[in-house]
C-alpha cells in the first residue's frame, strides 16, 4: 500500500473512501483558495520554463538536487499529489464522485497553448455550484462563448471516455487538492503532462498504481503491439524466446498495455504481493 493508504485509507486504497470526494469539503476556505491559486499559477505559466528549472537542477550536485526534490515532494503530498489508477479501480472512483465535470487540461495549455484539450475531469467540483472555481477557470483559459466546457457527465459517460483514452495510450491519474481531498482526474502522456515530465527528472509527483502488470508467456505471441503503449519504458522483448516481458521495477501498474494485446496475455497483480515491486511507489 502507498503512503496515502496508510495515512488516509486505514490500510486500504485511500482513493476508494467516499468521504474524500465529498462536496462538503469545498466549504473549507483554504481548499477553495488553493484551487483558485492553483489555476492562476499553472494556467498562466510557461511549460518550457517549467522544464528549464529541472534542467538547471541537473547542473548542480546530485546530492543537493535529490535533497531539494525530496523536500518538494513531501510538500506536494500535503497539497497536490496524484496516483496512477487502472481502469477497474477508476470505475469505482467515478461511482464515488458526487459530480463529474469535464474541464480543459492545464498541462496541455502550458505546453501547447491548447484550451480545447478536454482530457481532465473535476470530481466533486461542480462548476455550477462553485462559481468562483468556474470564474477562475474562465479567466485562466480565456474561453470564448462557444467553447464547450464544464459538461457534467454521468458515470457511464465518463467511463466510456476513459476507455477511449486508454486505447489512445493515456494513463489515468487522480489528484488531490489539499490532501486527502480528491478533486481531479487526468489522462496523461509523456509528451504533454507536467507530472510525466517531472518523472523524467526523477521528481515524483504521483504514486505508482496499487498494481503491477505481468505477462502470461503461454498466451503471448510476441507481436509487440503492447510496447508502444507503455509510458514508462517497462516493456521489453526476449529475442530468443520471442516473448514480451514486463520489468516490475519500472512498471507503474497503469494497465494501458493490456488494451493493445489481442491475446489478453497481460494482467495486473496486486503490488503488495509482488516480491520485487511491493515497496516501490
Amino acid at each position: 500500500m502507498c503512503q496515502f493508504c496508510h495515512q488516509h485509507g486505514d490500510g486500504k486504497k485511500w482513493y476508494l473512501k467516499a468521504e474524500h470526494y465529498s462536496e462538503e469539503l469545498l466549504d473549507n476556505l483554504e481548499r477553495r483558495h488553493y484551487l483558485q491559486e492553483f489555476l492562476q499559477k499553472y494556467g498562466q505559466a510557461d511549460g518550457a520554463k517549467f522544464e528549464q528549472n529541472f534542467q538547471k537542477a541537473l547542473q548542480g550536485p546530485a546530492w543537493l538536487r535529490q535533497l531539494i526534490f525530496r523536500f518538494q515532494e513531501r510538500r506536494q503530498r500535503r497539497d497536490h499529489f496524484g496516483q496512477v489508477v487502472p481502469l477497474e479501480d477508476l470505475e469505482k472512483v467515478l461511482g464515488l464522485a458526487r459530480s463529474i465535470v469535464r474541464i480543459p487540461c492545464i498541462c496541455r495549455k502550458m505546453n501547447k497553448g491548447r484550451t480545447d484539450a478536454e482530457y481532465c475531469f473535476g470530481l466533486g467540483l461542480d462548476a455550477e455550484k462553485m462559481l468562483d472555481f468556474k470564474d477562475a477557470f474562465l479567466e485562466t483559459f480565456r474561453l470564448g462563448p462557444d467553447d464547450a466546457h464544464f459538461d457534467r457527465l454521468s458515470t457511464a459517460e465518463a467511463l466510456d471516455l476513459h476507455r477511449r483514452f486508454e486505447k489512445q495510450g493515456l494513463i489515468h491519474t487522480i489528484w488531490t487538492f489539499k490532501t486527502p481531498f480528491i478533486g481531479g482526474l487526468c489522462n496523461c502522456d509523456r509528451a504533454d503532462c507536467l507530472a510525466m515530465l517531472s518523472y523524467r527528472y526523477n521528481f515524483h509527483a504521483f504514486f505508482r498504481a496499487e498494481f503491477v502488470a505481468e505477462v502470461n508467456v503461454d498466451a503471448c505471441t510476441g507481436c509487440r503491439e503492447c510496447h508502444a503503449q507503455c509510458q514508462f519504458g517497462a516493456i521489453g522483448f526476449s529475442v530468443m524466446d520471442r516473448k514480451t516481458f514486463i520489468d516490475p521495477i519500472r512498471c507503474y501498474g497503469c494497465g494501458i498495455c493490456r488494451s493493445a494485446c489481442e491475446m489478453d496475455a497481460i494482467h495486473l497483480t496486486p503490488r503488495s504481493e509482488h516480491p520485487l515491486a511491493h515497496n516501490l511507489w
